[in-house]
């Protein structure tokens, strides 16, 4: 607890030293060696000291030097017990030159003696260090761990000679050059641990010999807790310390020391012992002895004021460190001077995290009273205070420029160059000098959260278990209290940025920190995912996925190019926070900050934990929405959609159709294809457009390089579809019935970089089987969509007979897996006015055959086998399917094909044609069809068509029925009138025989009596005879009371 209270002190008293007015800070050489070199004088009590010195590094065996050591530490400590330096007031020694010796011991002792002293004091460690390992593991027995420490005299005597060495300012300087500092932070380290585990009660060890042993490592660190107070306060007459230490009998004579406040403090020291002392608390701090004496008694430093005073040093250092023109123009390196300022933040803000880390009652302490503000202010005060510098000087507009003297404001002062350069950030030095304190302060203000050695392994394999056991209730409120500062912070932060833009280096510090907030957070959940409902009621999605979050203006790696460009250092070396994703997005527009964020949302909503993610999802869907014009952002949205989807499908089902997520996916990828068409159509529009979707206002700029990025945007959202469509039969079916959903694919037909993928998934929706009431309704929705694309194909597509073609190959695919079902579907879709409307246009001779077959061979199969199908039709088209003879015949140029032909047969037949596998007529309709598009076709062709149909009606009575009930006589009767091939008139003469001899009308009869008395046809003999063979066949063929109608046989007439 005295320790404890005397740390806390000593920050108290060293805050008030701390100013804006330093002239140099020591960072730079805080280990530089000693300039001076000191021996022992050659008379009196040195004269003894140097015999016995050089008696100590002559002896050679072991045991014998070990004697030496301790006679001369024995006679150091006698000799130089109220030793006080001569050159107390000065702190420097003028000599000559470098090679200069200064004789006698006034102001310092000999470099190799403060050097066996620290190798002493690690020595010592080692040995503590050993036993407290082998007491935690194997329990030593308690007199052999007494009498180790007990007798092991040198070590006590070389921390008695360094507390009366360290008097001195160059013995200090020496001490610190040889790592004293390190050496004695890890002793007080390990006297600590060793000392809690002596402390605990054993049943074989004597009270009294446990007494002894608390009291020696008491010794201990009373001699440690001196030193590193005489180190940084600095003896000096006004400031004396008296210490004795009698180790034969162990006995500590405590030292005093006057209490002076930090006002008296300040008047009376001289500015060099100010720097020294900051100095010398920087480097305890980093030491980390301070942090981990603090953090071991926590318990009890709240009660002492301890935490009061560390969030006050996170603050400015005093109200002299302001924006005033004189405190930075003065001083001689101010670039060091102010970040040495910034990193003694950073070291108190560490400090203040081992005090509270893993303790509720301290962390509530902060949570109380404007502490959370105070903090926070904290926190951003160098950032902010460099920019109010910048805006005094006239800087604030130079970020990441080559500065221009001309910026700079009119000023009656001489501004110095070393202060444009502090503050203007295109220097390369300045900064890297400033990414490296935002990435410190990120990681300490992280390490509130998860022990430091956690924050920095995030680059190895991820490990579920924490490096300390926290509890679940500390984590709780350290999730609440740090979510409150950062939201103050980046409030804060998005005060000083414009329309448009951050200063630049308030940008390095935002993304700094929120790259390592993500990382942070992750780990946390990945420790304790419970913690994930704490997050959520603290508002982590709305900070993450705002403006406040994300910072605006050119991304941080632009100023990564640029400062690697100016400065011949990685970046990556120097701000080593998250390179995840580095490979992934090179040449893209995404933020590497915008991704980790989006893979941690991905990573909370995939938690084993999380049973609900609906709220990870729904704030992806909303992001989505509100990127719907930033392809590259809304696409890593997307696919984060479809990875969590991919992870958890069970979960995502019940989440997606809550928030019609897939719907909305869908109308962003509309949204992509719409501005694809645009630049299509228009070119690139420099204005760029405005589009509302929601309540938020987007604004779209168009230009070629975006369109690749619409293009994979789109395709996101039909693989993030495809991924969730392929889940289960319930899921298709809840898209089926989806009347939005299946609006917007048929939207993304039309955009042929995605076509082949969407209209995939239409035909598999249509191929679903029916299962409940209402999914023939939806299908027949489907269905009519699917129908319309014939119509605005030929307004939207250049293309189009080839889309045609395709979409009635996959019609026909549909209809044969249930003929039945799909014919009523698509003829319920009026699917006989679309296809046949696909003939009434003008294509090349090549593409119009195969569209007109493919349009024959769709209306076989859905005239199949139905009556009612074949009833629309003939509705449609006509009897004898007129309409479609004249399309047919306009769209071939009147020059049929064979192809042609051939297609009508299998109309005619109700399927494939063969004329001993099916020859069957059963579309009557197609007969008069067939032989008027005949007649149009070369010689050779209507050869070919009359012996199909002579060998089609030569043993089938139901052909001739159906030719006779299709009125074909009439047909081949005109025909015989203008046919001028004799051959063709001797085979039209063997149909007409055929059918007139199975049936013959009266009509039929006088027609043929008509065509004898016809001078044209009278003049030719043989087509006469033809005739008249052809009749007298008729009137054989089993009398003309079975095949004549009695009713129109009037021959006079």
């Amino acid at each position: 607890m005295n320790i404890v209270k005397g740390v806390a002190d000593l920050l108290r008293r060293s805050s008030g030293g701390q100013g804006a007015d330093c002239g140099s800070w020591p960072n730079a050489d805080k280990h530089s060696s000693p300039s001076l070199k000191i021996q022992f004088s050659e008379t009196g009590d040195e004269a003894i000291l140097a015999t016995l010195w050089q008696r100590y590094e002559n002896t050679i065996d072991k045991v014998e030097k070990r004697k030496s050591l301790q006679v001369f530490f024995l006679h150091f400590i006698q000799t130089y017990r109220d030793w006080e330096p001569k050159n107390d007031n000065q702190l420097s020694i003028e000599v000559a030159s470098l090679d200069d010796t200064v004789v006698g011991c006034s102001s310092g002792h000999p470099s190799e003696v403060m050097l066996i002293i620290v190798q002493e004091i690690a020595r010592l460690t080692s040995l503590v260090s050993e036993l407290n390992s082998s007491t935690a593991k194997y329990g030593a027995d308690v007199a052999e761990l007494s009498a180790s420490l007990t007798y092991n005299t040198d070590g006590l005597y070389a921390l008695n000679s360094l507390m009366i060495a360290n008097r001195s300012w160059h013995n200090c300087k020496v001490f610190s050059y040889y790592g004293g500092v390190q050496k004695v932070a890890a002793l007080l380290k390990a006297v600590v641990q060793l000392k809690a585990l002596a402390s605990a009660p054993s049943v074989d060890e004597s009270s009294s010999c446990n007494a002894e042993k608390i009291r020696f490592l008491q010794t201990i660190l009373g001699y440690v807790v001196s030193i590193v107070s005489g180190f940084m306060e600095l003896y000096s007459s006004g400031n004396k310390t008296v210490e004795h230490v009698d180790v034969i009998k162990s006995t500590f004579v405590k030292y005093t020391q006057p209490e002076i406040s930090s006002l008296s403090l300040k008047d009376s020291i001289s500015q060099p012992r100010k720097l020294w002392q900051e100095r010398a608390i920087v480097m305890v701090m980093e030491a980390g002895g301070l942090n981990w004496l603090v953090g071991k008694g926590k318990s009890h430093f709240k009660s002492i004021g301890g935490l009061e005073v560390l969030l006050d040093e996170i603050g400015p250092p005093s109200s002299n460190f302001s924006a005033t023109r004189s405190t930075i123009i003065s001083g001689d390196d101010r670039r060091i001077c102010v970040y040495g300022i910034f990193h003694l933040q950073v070291l108190s803000l560490e400090t203040l995290r081992e005090s509270v880390f893993g303790n509720l009652n301290n962390l509530q302490f902060l949570c109380e009273n404007g502490r959370i503000h105070k903090f926070a202010n904290g926190i951003c005060w160098p950032a902010f205070i460099l920019q109010d510098w910048r805006v005094k000087f006239g800087l604030a507009a130079v970020d990441f420029q080559d500065f221009n003297p001309n910026s700079v404001k009119e000023n009656p002062e001489m501004i110095p160059q070393d202060v444009i350069t502090l503050l203007n950030m295109s220097d390369s030095s300045n900064l890297l000098e400033w990414k490296r304190y935002s990435v410190r302060l990120s990681r300490g203000l992280c390490s509130f959260l998860l022990a430091p050695e956690d924050i920095k392994s995030h680059h190895g394999e991820a490990s579920s278990k924490n490096s300390m056991p926290i509890s679940l209730g500390f984590w709780e409120l350290c999730i609440r209290w740090i979510m409150k500062i950062l939201l103050t912070i980046f409030q804060c932060i998005k005060a000083c940025s414009n329309e448009r833009e951050l200063p630049s280096h308030i940008r390095v510090l935002d993304n700094t920190m929120q790259h390592c907030i993500l990382s942070t957070f992750r780990r946390v959940l990945l420790f304790a995912p419970a913690l994930l409902e704490v997050f959520r009621e603290e508002g982590i999605w709305s900070m993450i996925f705002s403006e406040k979050f994300f910072c605006v203006g050119p991304f941080l790696e632009e100023l990564d190019m640029e400062f690697e460009a100016k400065s011949k250092v990685k970046v990556s070396d120097v701000f080593a926070v998250s390179d995840i994703f580095e490979d992934k997005l090179k040449n893209s527009d995404v933020d590497i900050l915008q991704v980790e964020a989006v893979s941690f949302l991905e990573f909370a909503a995939t938690l084993t934990a999380n049973t609900n993610n609906l709220p990870e999802c729904s704030v992806l869907i909303d992001a989505l929405e509100q990127s719907a014009h930033n392809p590259e952002l809304a696409t890593i949205f997307l696919r984060s959609l479809q990875r969590i989807l991919q992870l958890t499908p069970d979960r995502c089902l019940g989440s997606f159709k809550s928030l019609d997520a897939i719907t909305r996916a869908l109308k962003v990828a509309c949204i992509q294809a719409r501005e694809v068409r645009k630049h299509v159509s228009n070119g690139p529009d420099e204005g760029g457009s405005t589009e509302i979707f929601g309540e938020k206002k987007i604004q779209a700029v168009n230009c070629p390089k975006n369109v690749t990025s619409w293009v994979n945007c789109m395709k996101s959202s039909i693989e993030l579809f495809n991924e969730y469509i392929s889940i289960s039969e319930h899921v298709r079916s809840l898209v089926l019935h989806n009347a939005s959903c299946i609006d917007c694919l048929f939207d993304l037909f039309w955009e042929k970089s995605v076509r082949k993928d969407v209209l995939e998934q239409i035909l598999g929706l249509i191929k679903l089987p029916t299962m409940l009431p209402d999914d023939r309704t939806a299908k027949l929705h489907l269905c009519s969509k699917y129908l319309e694309i014939f119509t605005h194909a030929k307004e939207w597509e250049e293309f189009y007979p080839e889309l045609s073609i395709d979409l009635l190959v996959s019609m026909r695919e549909i209809i044969s897996i249930d003929h039945e079902y799909y014919q009523t579907l698509f003829r319920d879709g009026e699917c006989f006015l679309h296809i046949v409307s696909l003939l009434n246009g003008t294509y090349e001779e090549e593409m119009a055959e195969q569209l007109v077959l493919n349009v024959l061979h769709t209306l076989t199969l859905l005239l199949t086998g139905s009556n009612n199908s074949k009833a629309a039709f003939r509705a449609l088209v006509g009897v004898g399917y007129q309409t479609l003879q004249s399309l047919l015949l306009d769209f071939c140029k009147w020059h049929p094909r064979e192809g042609l032909l051939n297609a009508l047969l299998d109309m005619l037949v109700d399927g494939k044609f063969d004329k001993k596998a099916n020859s069957v007529i059963k579309n009557d309709d197609v007969i008069p069809l067939f032989f008027n598009v005949l007649q149009k076709c070369s010689t050779s062709l209507q050869h070919y068509g009359l012996d199909v149909f002579q060998n089609l009606l030569k043993d089938s009575i139901s052909n001739r029925t159906s030719c006779s009930k299709a009125g074909l006589l009439t047909v081949l009767l005109d025909w015989f009138a203008i046919v001028e091939d004799e051959k063709l008139i001797t085979k039209l003469a063997q149909l007409i025989q055929v059918i007139g001899g199975h049936s013959i009308s009266g009509k039929d009869i006088r027609k043929i009596f008509a065509l004898l008395r016809c001078e044209s046809i009278g003049s030719k003999n043989n087509n006469s005879s033809l005739l008249l063979a052809s009749l007298q066949y008729m009137l054989m063929e089993k009398g003309p009371e079975a095949f004549l109608n009695s009713v129109d046989i009037g021959l006079g007439s």
